[in-house]
């Protein structure tokens, strides 16, 4: 008794791990923008990045090296950032494709598995994570839902999290998924068409918002590479580079405060 409820928990647990893209949060986080960077690499570009920061520090100063530090973890979040968002961007234009070539499989005869693996197999190599582990779960005889509801919540793509209902349904009672499947796809075409219609309304507003976010840090470099005595004072006392410090920390926020008041314009 005591081993069947061993055994029964350990297929649960397997279960649950199974319905899941990435066996730890930094392995998800990598998913999400489509990295693959191996734990070798990281540790000798930190190595590197680490020598890099001494140098600085011996040649320099301290505050370009703060400087440095804050500019390259800004530049790896935003870098993050870009290509978790194309990633999205590419998942939720590419879905309705992908449904319809799961109803055109069902409409030819195959299970809803097959079209399923069929309609992934031929998507955008983005859905590839969820491909490979799809088809191991349909092989298998596992339950395939659950990878797509985390996909869905992975990439944050609320449809695909009603495509996972449906298919959990249609598994568990028999129901008809094909409707369902319908529906979805019509509703992102729409979102889809009102997404274009807003970038265009939106377009002007957008560029304004970019020009102001960009044109702080052009004027500051004009200036620090146009005047050697006004690029000397920042440069080689202190309290220049106190002010260079606080300029660049207020052109900062300042950017991020534009790229948020425009981030959701036009998304999915």
């Amino acid at each position: 008794m005591q081993a069947r409820i061993y055994s029964q928990s350990l297929d649960v647990s397997s279960a649950a791990i199974d319905s899941r893209l990435g066996s730890g949060s930094f392995d998800r986080l990598q998913l999400k923008a489509g990295l693959r960077l191996s734990n070798s690499s990281i540790a000798v570009g930190l190595l590197l990045f680490l020598a890099l920061l001494a140098i600085i520090q011996a040649f320099v100063g301290l505050m370009f090296v703060i400087l440095l530090l804050v500019s390259a973890i800004l530049f790896a979040v935003f870098y993050w950032n870009y290509r978790y968002q194309k990633r999205r961007r590419l998942i939720f234009e590419s879905t309705p494709e992908v449904i319809d070539d799961v109803i055109r499989g069902i409409d030819a005869g195959r299970s809803l598995e097959q079209a399923l693996v069929n309609a992934l197999n031929d998507a955008p190599k983005v859905f590839f994570p969820l491909l490979f582990r799809l088809r191991s779960a349909v092989e298998s005889g596992r339950d395939y839902t659950g990878l797509i509801d985390d996909f869905s919540k992975l990439y944050r793509i609320p449809p695909l999290t009603f495509v996972a209902v449906a298919l959990r349904t249609s598994s568990h009672y028999g129901s008809a998924v094909r409707p369902v499947l319908k529906k979805v796809s019509r509703s992102l075409r729409s979102q889809q068409e009102m997404r274009r219609e807003f970038l265009a309304a939106t377009a002007e507003t957008r560029f304004t918002a970019m020009a102001f976010a960009v044109l702080p840090l052009v004027i500051g470099a004009s200036l620090i590479g146009l005047n050697e005595s006004f690029r000397d004072v920042l440069l080689d006392t202190e309290s220049g580079q106190k002010m260079l410090m606080t300029s660049i920390g207020l052109i900062v926020v300042g950017t991020i405060i534009v790229f948020r008041m425009v981030q959701g314009v036009g998304r999915g």
